[in-house]
């Protein structure tokens, strides 16, 4: 894989906001056989999260800011887990076997690692070190999008958008208080998955920065067109723009009172 092949960014302006997205792409490179799945498989969620790129770069415009994506499908490594997670490369997807991540030697494991999480993550962590060298005030924000209905369950998750937290539990409750009244939508708190427990990117990047920061989970449905993709854009940008002025001023009185 080259460099190019690992992760796209673009800057759209000088605001202070860091958006990225571990799951944008379905790219499986051409010497894996497209891991023995199908293409009409490799298109749905199990190969990425469906329209969650696409609804970054709209944040990432929406606010100004930058967007930071990550360019190789979730079925070759999973960028957002930790390299001894026991699903980093997933044999199973929603219950779909995926043939070639079926029985992977140590060495197998190693070289998808080496070639793919490890050279992702220090680009990402690079990135960040740019941008909050420029940006005293530095905010970020993962995005990833979810299905509405997984495998065999009756019914559509009811959430719109979730909130994921564990560090920053201030950010994600200001934004589902912002969705709440921007909204009639239900909004998950720590739904559908729990950020203590999957949350890998975020805590390994913006929690030791210190950096204040949001994890969104959208359902799929929601941004299945672009236009609905820059209606959420411009609802969430709105909410982040406010969260990030409270940070602050939160963060300066703390320095008032140190003083």
């Amino acid at each position: 894989m080259t460099d190019t092949n690992i992760a796209s960014q673009k800057r759209f302006g000088d605001a202070p906001y860091f958006v990225f997205c571990d799951h944008a792409s379905n790219v499986i490179p051409a010497e894996m056989n497209c891991l023995g799945m199908p293409d009409d498989l490799l298109a749905t969620h199990i190969g990425w999260d469906i329209g969650a790129g696409a609804l970054a770069f709209a944040l990432g415009e929406a606010l100004a800011g930058e967007t930071f994506a990550c360019e190789f499908s979730r079925l070759v490594i999973d960028a957002n887990r930790a390299t001894d997670s026991n699903d980093i490369i997933p044999a199973t997807s929603d219950q779909i076997p995926i043939p070639g991540n079926q029985m992977l030697s140590a060495e197998e494991k190693s070289s998808r690692i080496k070639n793919f999480h490890t050279p992702y993550h220090e680009r990402l962590s690079a990135a960040l070190d740019d941008f909050s060298a420029r940006h005293a005030d530095a905010f970020v924000i993962s995005v990833h999008s979810f299905t509405n209905r997984l495998m065999g369950a009756a019914d559509d998750r009811p959430w719109k958008v979730g909130l994921l937290w564990r560090e920053d539990e201030t950010s994600a409750q200001l934004m589902i208080a912002h969705l709440e009244e921007a909204t009639d939508w239900t909004i998950g708190n720590n739904q559908p998955y729990d950020a203590r427990i999957f949350n890998y990117s975020i805590d390994r990047h913006a929690g030791p920065r210190g950096l204040p920061h949001l994890t969104l989970e959208v359902r799929q449905d929601l941004i299945h067109h672009d236009s609905d993709i820059l209606s959420l854009a411009a609802i969430l940008a709105k909410g982040v723009r406010t969260i990030a002025a409270q940070a602050i001023e939160k963060s300066r009185d703390k320095e008032g009172g140190a003083s």
